[in-house]
């Protein structure tokens, strides 16, 4: 008798291990592939979903960054990846929208990828060196204007959403810049701290801007920010129906399982509701995901065809 109830004690308290083995689909190491250098908003939303989803899945999942080639490297890496569920691409605006800025592109957003899940989305903000002569966005398109061309404005590269903020406004105002282009937050961040280049349109300078080694003069979103709350939009200032996001996500290569696809966008989703996700998030002004893979399918759909506007207008090209 003891014998059999303590194999029936073993069997019932195993149960919920076996269950949960056999619903797992993925049993070898993940990686999820990061376009740009290691510091910026997207490496860090990867690396939130990263250390959540090997404690879940009890697999190791690890962040690898490629940065270069307008994020060809990156794409391409997960492109030529086995359709196994073991290799992710965190995408942003320009994922979807480089077929409008690169002449015969070796992918095809839409076709060669699925889509996984919606990780994070917050507006930008209008950041300046402190030694730059305007505290507002008015005063700064005064400053591009009595400067034409000459004021360098950092961004992570062409068709990037840090990229496309600027444009909308200089569209908008009839003004020019001085673009310069970086791998990623992190180099861009030094180039700006140490006055090289005066302006960038961000999303990862809240503590530069609180240590008041950058000025914050103007949010892209529709709303300012509650962390912010001093800080007007951009529309706020005299530029109606200005406004721009960004936005992080995942995608898995073409012929992926959508069981599996679907196990991870679920596993992502309930990762984005956790207390101290979302608690961190806050910190940097981020607003959690939360869509299915048909959903953010649509988003990205949606934010390539009204992006890719502004590109013709603009006549904007990537040199990869």
């Amino acid at each position: 008798m003891k014998t059999t109830r303590r194999l029936m004690i073993g069997g019932a308290l195993s149960a919920p291990l076996v269950a949960r083995a056999q619903s797992r689909l993925i049993d070898k190491p993940i990686r999820i592939v990061v376009a740009y250098t290691a510091g910026g908003a997207a490496d860090v939303s990867a690396r939130t979903v990263a250390q959540r989803l090997t404690e879940k899945l009890g697999t190791p999942v690890v962040v690898e960054n490629r940065p270069g080639g307008n994020t060809l490297i990156a794409t391409q890496s997960v492109q030529r990846a086995p359709a196994d569920g073991t290799s992710y691409l965190v995408v942003s605006l320009n994922f979807a929208l480089n077929p409008a800025l690169i002449a015969n592109l070796p992918y095809e957003p839409f076709g060669d990828f699925m889509a996984v899940g919606l990780i994070s989305s917050a507006p930008n903000i209008l950041v300046v060196h402190p030694f730059f002569p305007a505290r507002n966005v008015q005063e700064f398109v005064a400053e591009l204007r009595r400067r034409p061309g000459e004021v360098a404005v950092a961004h992570t590269g062409v068709g990037t959403i840090t990229h496309l903020a600027g444009e909308l406004l200089y569209e908008m105002t009839g003004t020019r810049v001085n673009p310069i282009a970086y791998g990623g937050s992190a180099p861009a961040h030094s180039d700006l701290l140490s006055g090289r280049v005066s302006a960038m349109f961000d999303s990862s300078s809240l503590q530069h801007i609180a240590d008041g080694r950058l000025r914050a003069i103007g949010i892209t979103g529709a709303q300012r920010l509650s962390i912010l709350p001093d800080v007007p939009t951009i529309a706020e200032q005299g530029f109606a129906n200005y406004e721009a996001s960004s936005w992080y996500g995942l995608v898995a290569r073409h012929g992926t399982s959508p069981e599996i696809v679907r196990q991870i966008s679920a596993e992502v989703q309930e990762i984005m509701r956790l207390p101290d996700v979302r608690g961190q998030l806050a910190q940097r002004a981020f607003v959690p995901g939360d869509m299915t893979p048909e959903q953010f399918d649509v988003f990205m759909r949606h934010e390539a065809g009204r992006w890719t506007d502004l590109v013709r207008k603009r006549n904007i090209r990537a040199d990869v």
